[in-house]
């Protein structure tokens, strides 16, 4: 090779740097700019998560960290971070001070009708039964949800919001459905409440017609085509299933969270399959926690009830599920024995979440309420419902 063909290779080089464009840098904030996959310049900066999992152009979002709360935007210096729920909280003109009350298994009970009730009626999700899905507007907390009457998914069935309870949306809930009627929403469906011991608002389906109406439905069987199983683990009792619309067991979580906040009458209507009706009436009812295995607190029987005292027996029961044996029975597992989660005693004379057996069953593992047509007579509809002991429709006038 002669010294010009060394020159000329020397030049051709230098060229070449000058000329084509620099690799991707990527600075210390997690800022790149550079070559894109086609070759061609990339003249918008983009961030890249810490893991590179992430890659966003400029001015775009993105949640970072376990926080559902902080939003990172994407600057020319890098990620710009916020906690949203600070922000909507700062910006919350209401004065109220809400305290949260924590239940314990000796609950303390609060007058219900101390508070005013909202007259606007963000919390409605459905007036009909067979409406599944509707919008709910939280117009002052600024949240909007889109909610199903299912229980299937019974963590979905908790609206928890991210930002609600700083948005002072729980300033605005019903606690029951009660509160619910007395404002002025009278048509039977299902709507949002927020019990006072309750962490989480939740859907629940509101009796606006039995008796005066307020009654927050807890339980529920009828002659549907597709039924729901209820004989199901602790963890499907304590959560809730089945669907608001048709068949359903609300939840012991809920359902304690509901008779701890206020002194409630417990209401049972239940028909057989010759159009035959009764009604059961206790003076109170409550369960207490968890770790006290939701144990039935049961007032006394009212003498205008018209089905018999069946459930009696249990005051003072540990709830029992077939994983879960806390019956006083020393022989059998009441639980496998009549198909149902219940507070079993040893074992029991009322099954109302047992199968679901359509009439006369040899097998006395029915819905059956053994006081009216005994333990082998499987009915067809039954639904345990709650209300305020001080509920009273002349408040209204």
């Amino acid at each position: 090779m002669n010294l010009f063909s060394i020159i000329f290779l020397f030049y051709v080089n230098i060229f070449l740097v000058v000329a084509l464009p620099s690799s991707i840098v990527l600075n210390t904030n997690g800022i790149s700019n550079g070559l894109i996959a086609n070759g061609k310049t990339n003249d918008e900066f983009t961030c890249k998560t810490d893991d590179g999992r992430f890659e966003i152009p400029l001015n775009g979002k993105l949640r970072l960290g376990t926080n559902p709360c902080r939003v990172c935007t994407c600057t020319a210096t890098g990620f710009l971070c916020e906690d949203q729920c600070e922000t909507a909280s700062a910006l919350t003109t209401t004065t109220t001070e809400t305290t949260t009350t924590t239940a314990s298994s000796t609950p303390t009970r609060n007058n219900v009708f101390g508070t005013t009730s909202s007259s606007s009626d963000p919390f409605v999700l459905s007036s009909s039964p067979s409406t599944l899905i509707s919008p709910s507007t939280i117009i002052n907390g600024g949240l909007t949800t889109t909610s199903s009457s299912s229980m299937i998914n019974p963590e979905d069935d908790i609206i928890d919001s991210l930002c609600a309870r700083s948005a002072g949306a729980r300033d605005f809930a019903f606690v029951d459905c009660s509160e619910v009627y007395l404002a002025g929403k009278r048509t039977s469906g299902i709507y949002e409440i927020w019990p006072r011991t309750s962490p989480k608002s939740f859907r629940v389906f509101c009796d606006m017609d039995t008796d005066g109406g307020g009654w927050t439905v807890i339980q529920r069987r009828g002659d549907y085509n597709q039924q729901s199983n209820f004989f199901v683990t602790w963890s499907s009792y304590r959560r809730g299933f089945g669907d608001l619309t048709r068949d359903f067991w609300l939840g012991n979580e809920k359902i304690y969270a509901l008779s701890n906040q206020n002194e409630y009458r417990l209401h049972i209507d239940m028909e057989d399959f010759n159009d035959q009706s009764r009604f059961v009436d206790y003076e109170w009812f409550f369960i207490t926690d968890e770790p006290t295995k939701y144990t039935l607190n049961l007032g006394r029987y009212m003498s205008a009830s018209t089905g018999g005292d069946s459930l009696s027996y249990n005051r003072g029961m540990r709830f029992t599920t077939r994983d879960q044996d806390n019956d006083q029975s020393t022989s059998s597992q009441c639980a496998e024995n009549y198909k149902s989660g219940w507070w079993h005693t040893g074992c029991t004379l009322a099954n109302l979440n047992g199968l679901y057996l359509r009439g006369n069953d040899s097998t006395a593992t029915g819905v059956f309420w053994n006081n009216w047509l005994g333990a082998k007579y499987s009915l067809k509809t039954c639904a345990m419902k709650i209300r305020p002991v001080g509920f009273n429709t002349e408040m209204l006038s």
